[in-house]
């Protein structure tokens, strides 16, 4: 065989590697997309929980400028939490992906903008994607016969536009809750709830725009509020 036909084969298997690597960086989705597949490497580690998408507002953002306060939430956020055993509320590991196109501010251009290539560009990177790292700080705050509550850092690794970065979010909360005619109202099966603040500086993460800094802050605030359930959404 001639050295040019063997040089070829060797570079498409080396693009195929890495495109391989590239694809299972994420979690890939479910096939009704309400989920995210749990790799066997999280679900050996505890009890998964499934974000309940479609309901009540998951993520809430603010952009307050000077000369526009933009305000915006999304609902579509889908992903996991895996809690170690012992019900002690310790993530030990989790996804969370958040569609881009889903990010509205009660303003339709605006949100077209948003997703533009200009901003956070959601044709090429569709979503903003979450990945628990370590948990640090952990505190059980109370626990009762029907639930428990914990505080804690996560550290995650944030990915936006393309970049990621590590991330630590201190005073995070975390809520289990046994399965009961209560919670049966909010989902089927047993429920977490997850509640966390932090902030996003824009150019960290790439994103530039002669704007930021007058129109829209350097810094977007984010409120999060994640509901999970051990029942995956195809089965709510």
């Amino acid at each position: 065989m001639k050295l040019m036909p063997i040089l070829a084969i060797v570079s498409l298997g080396a693009s195929l590697a890495l495109a391989e690597q590239s694809s299972s960086t994420f979690a890939q989705k479910s096939a009704d997309g309400k989920s995210l597949v749990v790799p066997q490497a999280h679900s050996s580690k505890g009890t998964v929980y499934y974000a309940i998408t479609d309901r009540d507002r998951q993520i809430y953002f603010e952009s307050d400028a000077p000369l526009e306060d933009i305000k915006g939430q999304s609902n579509d956020v889908v992903g996991y939490a895996v809690v170690s055993s012992g019900n002690t509320g310790a993530i030990v590991a989790g996804e969370w992906h958040l569609p881009v196109d889903s990010m509205k501010t009660g303003i339709e251009l605006r949100d077209e903008h948003l997703a533009s290539s200009a901003w956070l560009d959601a044709a090429s990177y569709p979503d903003v994607v979450v990945q628990v790292r370590e948990i640090k700080s952990l505190k059980e705050t109370k626990r009762t016969a029907a639930f428990s509550s914990s505080t804690m850092t996560l550290v995650v690794d944030l990915t936006l536009h393309g970049e990621t970065k590590t991330i630590s979010i201190p005073d995070s909360s975390v809520i289990l809750m046994k399965a009961s005619d209560a919670t049966s109202k909010v989902a089927k099966g047993d429920l977490m709830a997850i509640r966390t603040k932090f902030t996003v500086t824009l150019a960290d993460f790439g994103v530039t725009h002669p704007v930021i800094g007058e129109k829209v802050a350097k810094e977007v605030s984010l409120d999060v509020a994640l509901y999970l359930s051990t029942l995956p959404p195809n089965q709510q």
